[in-house]
């Protein structure tokens, strides 16, 4: 398996804080839901920028929040495949 080395790191540390914390949430649960917080900050951010009338702001925020939307749905699958194979 070839790993992407610049995210490495941060992916060993999040793994190695769900061991410390010994959570029973699955590590891709939790890090969905953080994401799914991050969209509704992107959400305010976005408001903020239009309502200020910053859209070139807005544009770029409006990008990232759509590239995170499809971060979350391929972890979403990855979870219910995962789900299904251990059935």
């Amino acid at each position: 398996m070839t790993q992407n080395r610049g995210n490495a790191p941060a992916l060993e540390s999040f793994w190695q804080q769900a061991d410390a914390e010994a959570s029973a949430e699955h590590p891709l649960e939790r890090e969905i839901a953080e994401l799914v917080d991050a969209l509704t900050r992107y959400s305010e951010l976005i408001d903020a920028a239009q309502a200020e009338g910053r859209d070139d702001l807005a544009e770029i925020l409006l990008e990232q929040q759509a590239r995170q939307e499809e971060v979350v749905h391929s972890l979403w699958s990855a979870l219910r495949r995962m789900q299904r194979e251990s059935e």
